[in-house]
């Protein structure tokens, strides 16, 4: 579980191999505001204003994105636990609420599911290459 750790939570080594976050600009502290750069397929690449939710070493690595008067809240969680068998267990995972909510849910999966799925790859292909 560490060695994923150690490549989840080492962001400013993310634009060496995450095709997805390539970049992020600040301090990973839960409560700071950061900026994270997304490259999707779909879209030029655009920065974002997040707000890291959750930070809990060797556990979970959390970002939310808001917009104002409820319209849309977007919270990625990344999550980690141990199997049984001493293995990783790694939760990517995120979810919309607000006015907006089910639309922006839809929209992502329709057109970036497979950016996401590649920033996981990404993340599995760090931590094997022990970088």
């Amino acid at each position: 579980m560490s060695d994923v750790w150690r490549v989840l939570s080492d962001t400013a080594a993310w634009p060496e191999w995450n095709p997805l976050v390539t970049s992020f600009d600040g301090i990973s502290e839960e409560g700071r505001r950061v900026r994270i750069r997304l490259k999707v397929k779909a879209l030029p690449a655009f920065r974002v204003p997040v707000r890291v939710s959750a930070l809990k070493p060797g556990e979970r690595l959390s970002w939310t994105f808001t917009l104002p008067f409820g319209i849309l809240r977007a919270e990625h969680s990344f999550s980690l636990s141990e199997g049984s068998d001493g293995s990783t267990r790694f939760l990517d995972t995120e979810r919309f609420t607000g006015l907006l909510g089910g639309i922006a849910g839809t929209l992502m999966n329709r057109f970036f599911l497979d950016d996401y799925r590649g920033m996981d790859r990404a993340i599995a292909e760090r931590v094997a290459s022990g970088r």
